[in-house]
């Protein structure tokens, strides 16, 4: 039943995949859990996904603009069509009208259940598709379910819901899913409540002081999703052909799900940076001359800080390495032994994959490239920088990246011997 109702308007054009990662020309695209593949296609205009056992389905249907009067009535119209049952909330999702919450349809053994996301009135990239050049741009109505079993829910809801969140609008995969994004506008949206309030958290960054503001209402809402994340991965330890791939999309995961809660302190110890508050003297003069932001920040000039092509990104790097050495080293043998990015940025603690994952972050917005590296050998990870200079460095994609050791007090392109060697390491690139 759900297969053929849900398939039955969709319409994904021009789509390809890398990995278990698909895109869309429509701007959109989903990053499933490893194993995942197409299940029905029409060849270029429908296609729903399944887990390697079955159990697991993701459909997304693209519809006219004309079908939703709203995201929350498409919901709702959804689950009436069904004969099923939907709990739904409003939330704007990047710029769109949305709404996401749980569905579930079908009866006795074949009752389903699952998450149902809905986004109204969404213009594609290109606004002559579908629509004739010269016609105004093409918007359409979307919607993206994943579900399971019902009688299985238990065993199954995780997977679902990294399925869905998964997702990504307007081609911004280094945000929250949906269900990250809709969590987050609820506390948004409850001004004045304890959720809502922000902490300021006192950073030593150099010889700089930055004052910074946080949430310990997100951050908890990311080490939620890195729990949920690593009991999805826990899966892979029967299925050793995928792992490598399954760790990989475990980092990519947390990484979009807290990047964008960084922004702010990226931007405040850029400020450091080039302003020479890091060092504790001033810097060149040309570090404070007005220049063009980059794209989001506004067309004007400014003037001092902004997100860009650090003057620097070797040494840059090397300040953002030193910060996160001085980290309190922290595990959790008992849980995913990852802290969550925010909370090892704002609280200045984790072990090495969460150092490295802060410092992938707030390079990002440097326009400086990273990775992470990760090693199940040496239970270890290590950040690695497209930076100029001499050092140890990794071979992955098409570059040499300099390796950066987090957890001990080593310079930049520094490595311990006995864990040098390449095919020791996966490389974790992560979105833009």
């Amino acid at each position: 039943m759900a297969a053929e109702l849900l398939l039955a308007a969709l319409l994904l054009a021009g789509s390809m995949a890398f990995g278990d990662e698909y895109f869309s020309e429509r701007g959109f695209s989903i990053d499933l859990p490893e194993g995942f593949d197409i299940l029905e296609s029409d060849g270029s205009s429908s296609f729903s996904f399944g887990s390697p056992d079955g159990a697991v389905l993701v459909d997304i249907v693209v519809y006219p603009a004309s079908r939703f009067m709203s995201a929350k009535a498409g919901a709702d119209d959804t689950a009436r069509r069904l004969s099923g049952r939907g709990s739904f909330r409003a939330f704007e999702y990047g710029s769109h009208d949305a709404a996401i919450g749980e569905l579930g349809f079908g009866t006795g053994s074949s009752a389903l259940r699952g998450y149902g996301l809905f986004v109204n009135d969404v213009q594609s990239p290109r606004g002559d598709y579908p629509a004739t050049s010269g016609s105004k741009p093409a918007l359409y109505d979307l919607a993206v379910i994943a579900y399971a079993p019902a009688a299985s829910w238990p065993r199954y809801r995780d997977v679902v819901a990294s399925a869905i969140d998964g997702f990504s609008m307007d081609g911004r995969r280094a945000a929250p899913g949906p269900l990250g994004a809709s969590a987050r506008a609820a506390i948004a949206g409850t001004a004045g409540s304890v959720a809502a309030r922000k902490a300021t958290a006192t950073i030593h960054f150099g010889a700089a002081l930055v004052q910074a503001e946080w949430r310990a209402s997100e951050a908890a809402l990311a080490q939620d999703l890195v729990e949920r994340e690593y009991r999805v991965l826990s899966a892979y330890a029967s299925a050793p052909e995928l792992l490598d791939a399954a760790v990989a999309r475990f980092y990519r995961m947390v990484f979009r799900d807290a990047a964008p809660s960084l922004d702010a302190l990226a931007l405040d110890l850029s400020a450091a940076w080039e302003t020479g508050a890091w060092a504790g003297t001033p810097r060149s003069p040309t570090l404070a001359q007005p220049r063009i932001p980059a794209p989001g920040l506004g067309g004007t000039a400014v003037t001092g800080p902004r997100f860009g092509a650090s003057a620097e990104p070797r040494a840059y790097a090397e300040a953002l390495l030193s910060w996160v050495q001085g980290f309190r080293y922290e595990r959790d043998p008992a849980g995913s032994d990852v802290v969550n990015p925010i909370s090892a940025a704002f609280e200045g603690r984790g072990d090495c994959d969460s150092r490295a994952l802060v410092m992938a972050i707030l390079l990002r917005r440097e326009n400086i490239r990273s990775i992470l590296m990760v090693s199940l050998e040496h239970e270890h990870a290590l950040a690695a920088v497209d930076a100029p200079g001499p050092g140890a460095r990794f071979p992955f994609g098409k570059r040499l990246w300099l390796v950066a050791e987090t957890t001990a007090t080593v310079g930049i392109g520094r490595i311990d011997a006995s864990q040098a060697d390449p095919t020791d390491w996966i490389g974790v690139e992560f979105p833009d």
